[in-house]
């Protein structure tokens, strides 16, 4: 059988790449890097929702049945998710400085990243072709807001444990932090292209090339 590498890119609108120019988000770059990395074909399945919650995501993964048999064919699966959780409790602590919203937020986010595992975890019980989750951690999309960077880290410590061997968790908190000109679009939010260029550096750095070649055995 042929060797490739089956890429399910799935989450929010940084898997879709909104902000960059058409083929410039992290998804399409990776899969690129990939193929000239591994010297192997790259098939990849576009899953990715302006917009989407945690709890949009784990909703659609618990209702698509298309999703649920790509994340079974799957070998290697990105996710993007928290941000819109964030930035949704943001707006609300920015007005009036309770940040009730933000712990809730915060509270939300772990239970449903916790149930999105869980679920794909239940969806590959029994398949034997092994598989690698890379978890993208949150860069600060509102540097203009106090504590947000706190909130962030918060999010992203969390993050960290969920990590397993067939998990790996991808910062990128680090990589933009001071950087928000040079790697945010117009919009201040979203990464431009070269923040989705940064965005798939982290990803190649996180992810080695030994895990990588584990997804053929």
């Amino acid at each position: 059988m042929e060797k490739r590498i089956q890429y399910l890119a799935f989450g929010d609108s940084l898997t879709v790449g909104y902000g960059a120019e058409e083929g410039q988000g992290f998804v399409s770059l990776y899969r690129q890097r990939l193929e000239c990395l591994l010297n192997v074909p790259v098939s990849l399945r576009h899953a990715g929702t302006n917009g989407a919650t945690t709890a949009q995501l784990l909703e659609t993964i618990e209702s698509d049945p298309q999703l649920q048999k790509d994340i079974q064919e799957a070998t290697l699966i990105t996710i993007t998710a928290g941000g819109n959780d964030l930035i949704q409790a943001a707006i609300p602590f920015f007005y009036d400085g309770d940040n009730t919203v933000l712990k809730t937020a915060l509270q939300t986010y772990e239970s449903n990243y916790r149930k999105l595992i869980a679920q794909i975890e239940r969806l590959r019980q029994g398949i034997q072709t092994p598989y690698l989750l890379a978890l993208i951690g949150l860069y600060n999309p509102l540097p203009q807001i106090p504590d947000a960077a706190y909130w962030v880290q918060r999010f992203n410590l969390f993050l960290r444990k969920l990590e397993q061997p067939h998990i790996q968790i991808v910062q990128v908190y680090d990589a933009f932090v001071g950087q928000s000109a040079l790697f945010l679009s117009e919009d201040a939010i979203h990464p431009n292209d070269l923040g989705y260029e940064r965005l798939a550096n982290q990803l190649e750095v996180a992810v080695s090339l030994q895990q990588l070649q584990q997804l053929f055995m």
